[in-house]
């Protein structure tokens, strides 16, 4: 098995016959991204899927030539452009290493054409739809119920130890404040001994 890192996760997600892994298996392949590559940039079209096995990701958008923050994906999942996949469509959002990345990349349409003949597939991918979309919901919810302060608490519950890895208004974007707001929460949890 020359991939059994990635066969380890996905199999953690739904199991996986030997022989649904054999078809897939000469579909993955290693990469290394360096800080500031795009796995897929707005207006591109997306072709693959993804798993971070190194490094951290960021998804943004621009509007009016500032960037926001979307998500960061950190070791272990997978950061994929899927509405531009799924819709084969270019891709509205960027993708980008925020530093230097490892990851294992397989054809989103060779992934597909093994749903028929190997269902574990198709049920793998529904689970992970199911649970992004999860995540993304509440994270929308989140953004417009609660203040910055306890997204900021979230944020750093949800990804440990990615502020020392990154830029503080990436992390300030992604909350939907200014850098100066970050650092006075910061510094206000500090005193409070947080």
């Amino acid at each position: 098995m020359k991939h059994p890192y990635l066969y380890d996760a996905l199999s953690r997600i739904h199991p996986i016959t030997e022989d649904a892994w054999a078809a897939f298996e000469p579909l993955v392949e290693l990469e290394a991204m360096p800080k500031g590559d795009y796995l897929v940039a707005e207006g591109q079209r997306a072709h693959h899927c993804y798993m971070l096995l190194e490094g951290i990701v960021r998804v943004y958008f621009n509007k009016n030539g500032d960037e926001y923050n979307k998500t960061f994906f950190g070791p272990g999942s997978f950061p994929t452009a899927i509405t531009a996949l799924l819709t084969q469509s270019p891709a509205e959002l960027n993708f980008q290493a925020l530093t230097d990345c490892r990851l294992v990349r397989f054809s989103f349409a060779g992934f597909r054409a093994l749903f028929d003949d190997h269902r574990c597939f198709e049920s793998l991918f529904r689970i992970i739809m199911e649970r992004e979309w999860i995540n993304k919901e509440r994270h929308d919810i989140r953004m417009v119920t609660n203040d910055a302060t306890t997204n900021y608490l979230i944020f750093r519950e949800e990804y440990p130890g990615l502020e020392q890895l990154i830029p503080q208004y990436h992390i300030a974007s992604h909350l939907g404040i200014t850098p100066i707001q970050l650092s006075r929460i910061r510094a206000k949890l500090l005193q409070e001994g947080n």
